[in-house]
């Protein structure tokens, strides 16, 4: 299957979990998630890529070079992130349910978080990364400390952040 019926594929399964809207494939703080619907679901594994990147933080007064900023609110600090890729693995989802291998996204330490991208085709790059990450008010308020973040490039299937656990000192 080319990669733009699999990317079309993959986005129209229907997760397991009942919710409307709901889709089978997800990243979170587990891991990469496939959870599609008895009757949708692949006779064999599907290929999929992973991209992970770094994401250091500083506050934007600190920063040197073309900033992208990630305003949480009026009254909280402005920070500029730079993405560096960490990784890159093929991964294989389904027929069943479960968690993919290698999945799991890296824990954050101090002012450097990590984003990860679920994708098939081309590579994913920088320039097709959100121009904001909101940043959590608290770690708490991240949960286990990864968030859903939307990738506008084509083929993305779904993408995760893991912020920095100490943005304080950054």
């Amino acid at each position: 299957m080319d990669t733009g019926k699999l990317a079309r594929y993959l986005a129209g399964l229907k997760s397991t979990s009942g919710s409307y809207g709901s889709k089978a494939l997800t990243i979170d703080g587990d891991g990469l998630n496939f959870r599609p619907e008895q009757t949708e679901r692949p006779c064999g594994a599907v290929e999929v890529r992973l991209s992970r990147f770094w994401v250091d933080m500083t506050r934007k007064s600190d920063a040197a070079g073309p900033p992208r900023t990630s305003p949480t609110s009026p009254t909280a600090p402005t920070y500029e992130f730079r993405y560096t890729l960490m990784d890159r693995p093929s991964l294989s989802v389904g027929p069943q349910d479960g968690i993919a291998e290698g999945s799991v996204p890296p824990d954050s330490t101090g002012c450097r978080g990590s984003l990860s991208v679920v994708h098939v085709g081309h590579d994913i790059t920088i320039d097709e990364f959100p121009d904001d990450l909101q940043m959590p008010t608290s770690f708490t308020a991240a949960g286990r400390g990864a968030m859903d973040v939307k990738v506008e490039a084509e083929g993305s299937r779904a993408a995760t952040f893991v912020p920095p656990s100490g943005t304080s000192f950054c």
